[in-house]
């Protein structure tokens, strides 16, 4: 879907860009594309930027990169007053700021805010470490794009139900809210859509909101997975004695990317990798490493 996402995104910015050209530019006058190396300081983020983490080792595996080959493909930015404007290549620009180098080699082109929304969230949306909450927050600065929710699912290759979930981050309180600009992966869209039809349910009463309060504490502490915080509310709002290790899980991350996890309930240990994430010879010493544990076990 990613993928897909990204190629309705990319064809959505061609149209805004040819749109623009036709209606602004002379036949005579050059679309404004200028290639340069432009002082780092004077470069500001795309302020529709979705991704609100930039894991540390992941910029510096990039720099390290730059250092070794150079910068393969430069930045787009646009011009504002005597500044200019990411559009894209955050993570190029924040390797820079690493790299402690004074410029940086960019394309300067004339770009619209929309032209901005819809860059910033077709060069993020395939990669596997931005959040749920962050492709919310870029599906929300998009949307004024399109007629309607209906025809805005359609143009990013979405189910109209999953991407209402996204929209279910704007019903959260704000205590939430300043958690997730903490800590995006805090929750994901699913349990986000449990949440708000909880407290629909229970119409926000103080007694949903503390139980609630008490609930994210738990699972910012690792005490209770996400995905039972609408089920650990409910239960709290009965009366029931909750056990907050309903289910624990631990993300297995690499380079700053979730790779899998590892999750453990009352009756089960599950360790989860992708396939893609491991050689056929790491899968053996995995295999190889449990064979011993479990015979030591005996």
């Amino acid at each position: 879907m990613a993928s897909d996402m990204k190629t309705k995104l990319a064809a959505k910015l061609l149209a805004n860009q040819e749109r623009h050209a036709q209606a602004e530019q002379e036949p005579t006058v050059d679309l404004g594309r200028q290639h340069m190396m432009i002082s780092i300081e004077k470069i500001d983020p795309n302020p529709y930027q979705p991704r609100t983490i930039f894991p540390e080792k992941e910029l510096q595996s990039l720099a390290q990169s730059i250092l070794e080959t150079g910068l393969i493909q430069p930045i787009t930015v646009r011009k504002q007053n005597d500044r200019y404007q990411l559009i894209a290549g955050e993570r190029r620009w924040r390797a820079h700021i690493h790299l402690e180098r004074r410029v940086i080699e960019a394309i300067v082109q004339d770009a619209s805010d929309d032209d901005l929304a819809v860059a910033a969230l077709a060069e993020n949306i395939d990669r596997e470490d931005l959040t749920d909450f962050e492709i919310g927050k870029a599906i929300r600065q998009v949307e004024a794009l399109f007629p309607s929710r209906t025809k805005l699912a359609e143009g990013l290759g979405m189910n109209r139900e999953d991407m209402y979930r996204y929209f279910a981050y704007d019903a959260l309180p704000s205590f939430i809210i300043e958690k997730l600009e903490k800590d995006p992966r805090l929750l994901s869209r699913t349990a986000a859509a449990d949440i708000k039809s909880l407290l629909t349910r229970e119409n926000s009463t103080p007694e949903a909101l503390n139980a609630l309060r008490s609930a994210i504490d738990l699972v910012i502490s690792k005490e209770l997975d996400q995905t039972k915080v609408a089920d650990y509310v409910t239960r709290t709002l009965r009366g029931e004695t909750v056990r907050s290790s309903l289910r624990m899980a631990t993300p297995l991350t690499k380079d700053g990317i979730r790779i899998g996890s590892i999750t453990r309930d009352t009756r089960n240990l599950v360790i989860k990798l992708k396939s893609t994430s491991i050689t056929e010879k790491q899968e053996q010493a995995i295999r190889d490493f449990l064979d011993n544990l479990v015979a030591q076990s005996k």
